[in-house]
């Protein structure tokens, strides 16, 4: 695909300085572009390179110098280098062909809205119901009684439980599964006996799941994932739990059963929740921490358990300095052992 810089400056609604005949290729960062690509500077630690950079143009932010080479000047330089690669990212009219490949298997009353696309290899059980210019790719399964949005993707070996709902423009990746069995056990007589899951799960609008994540259904009612939320690869979801809108849970989070996650949080890559507590909007939970009771709106947690950054920054600051500490602790004690020492020698002279 070539683009015109001119082009991508008008689509940009940006400030263009240097030749807008240039043809682009694709796009780059700023250390790997080619010649025919265009990159950009959002992060200050990169402005150095825009004078060694091979690109052929660069997306940058006000105050800031191109150094002579062809430059898009915008407010948000990252905002708008997202918008350059959907510019190049694969197209609509791209999207594969309508209709049903003759290896795939549709059960009964299987309603489909217009131009969808049903590849190789899939089964849909009964009475599903997936809506317009949604993409089933090869060798999906989709359980009974599910409903399916308009303008979905749907990645290869995703596994879609019964009686399961899902949003429009929900993208999930490949080898998610959906609406497994919440892992519930009853306790009697030294046996773990298995509790039916009857509940569902809900995906609203413009989610996307990430690879191999699992999502349990709910023992009753529903697992709810708002709208415009997102989660990474290897994310873990139990029965029960709500996750509010326009999250992000990056990769190998795990939340355990019945919380609830506010709007707009986010949890770093290894982080988690125990079960039943809530989790208030606008917080940030960072890498390899545990979140174990209920944490206001707003709150920055780390470790384990998770508690104030701040204050876990402290601890660690503390624990750092212990090594040199620890020897003039022990001269102190040394030292007052001798004072001890004496008193009770005058003590007892006396």
């Amino acid at each position: 695909m070539l683009m015109k810089l001119s082009d991508i400056c008008e689509h940009l609604n940006g400030d263009l300085s240097g030749d807008g005949d240039i043809e682009i290729t694709g796009v780059s960062g700023i250390h790997e572009a080619l010649p025919t690509q265009i990159t950009f500077v959002a992060n200050p630690k990169y402005v150095a390179a825009i004078a060694t950079t091979e690109a052929a143009a660069i997306i940058i932010g006000h105050g800031v110098s191109g150094n002579g080479k062809p430059t898009i000047r915008v407010d948000n330089p990252y905002w708008a280098f997202v918008k350059v690669l959907e510019m190049f990212a694969w197209d609509k009219n791209q999207r594969p062909l309508p209709g049903i490949h003759e290896t795939a298997i549709l059960g009964k009353n299987v309603k489909l809205g217009a131009r969808v696309s049903i590849q190789a290899f899939t089964y849909i059980a009964d009475n599903v119901e997936i809506g317009n210019d949604t993409v089933i790719q090869p060798f999906v399964y989709i359980g009974e009684g599910t409903k399916i949005g308009a303008e979905g993707l749907i990645y290869p070996h995703v596994n879609i439980r019964e009686e399961v709902t899902i949003g429009d423009r929900v993208i999930i990746h490949c080898g998610a599964v959906i609406g497994s069995d919440g892992f519930g056990f009853a306790p009697v007589s030294n046996r773990h006996h298995k509790i039916p899951q009857i509940g569902t799960v809900v995906i609203e609008d413009d989610v996307e799941i990430g690879a191999n994540t699992t999502i349990d259904r709910a023992t009753l009612s529903e697992t709810l994932i708002k709208r415009g939320t997102k989660l990474d690869n290897l994310v873990q979801i139990a029965h029960n739990v709500v996750i509010g809108e326009d999250c992000c849970l990056a990769a190998q989070v795990g939340i355990a059963g019945s919380t609830t996650i506010g709007d707009r949080v986010n949890i770093a890559g290894h982080g988690g929740a125990a079960g039943h507590l809530t989790l208030g909007d606008d917080s940030v939970v960072y890498a390899k921490s545990a979140v174990t009771k209920d944490m206001p709106a707003g709150s920055h947690l780390s470790g384990f358990p998770a508690r104030p950054h701040k204050q876990e920054l402290r601890i660690h600051a503390a624990t750092r300095k212990l090594p040199d500490v620890l020897p003039e602790f022990a001269k102190l004690q040394k030292r007052v052992a001798e004072l001890e020492a004496k008193l009770q020698e005058l003590e007892d002279e006396s």
